[in-house]
């Protein structure tokens, strides 16, 4: 086992709110073309923070106790989204600065997207 198998074994926490993640799944599915993180707040409402934001939000993470870890591990997690997995990470900030990071993602749900496909290889198949 790897060492990051191995931390995530130790470390795997189920999600601290399971009440919002029907809203989650259903705010990607709007952002699921989009490049960014959902972030969750005491606020306890799912919102998207598009990638041009991120760095704003960076530097609010950073002064928060352990923000560094958590910065660290969100530049990771976004990159792993950059690189086209279809998962976004999933942050969740606790009043008590405690936080969750995740990747969640719509899985199986590419029907949108293979119909998109579907429906431009029609298109280009008319068009030639």
């Amino acid at each position: 086992m790897t060492y990051e198998e191995n931390i995530k074994t130790q470390f795997a926490v189920a999600f601290p709110l399971p009440s919002l993640l029907s809203s989650i799944k259903d705010l990607l599915l709007e952002v699921q073309w989009l490049d960014g993180l959902i972030l969750v707040t005491d606020s306890q409402q799912a919102t998207f923070v598009p990638f041009s934001q991120v760095d704003s939000l960076l530097r609010r993470v950073r002064a928060r106790p352990n923000g560094q870890i958590v910065v660290e591990r969100l530049c990771m997690a976004l990159l792993d989204d950059h690189d086209g997995g279809g998962a976004k990470p999933v942050l969740v900030f606790q009043g008590d600065d405690r936080f969750w990071l995740g990747m969640m993602g719509l899985n199986g749900s590419h029907s949108n997207r293979d119909g998109a496909v579907a429906h431009l290889d029609r298109c280009f198949a008319l068009s030639s």
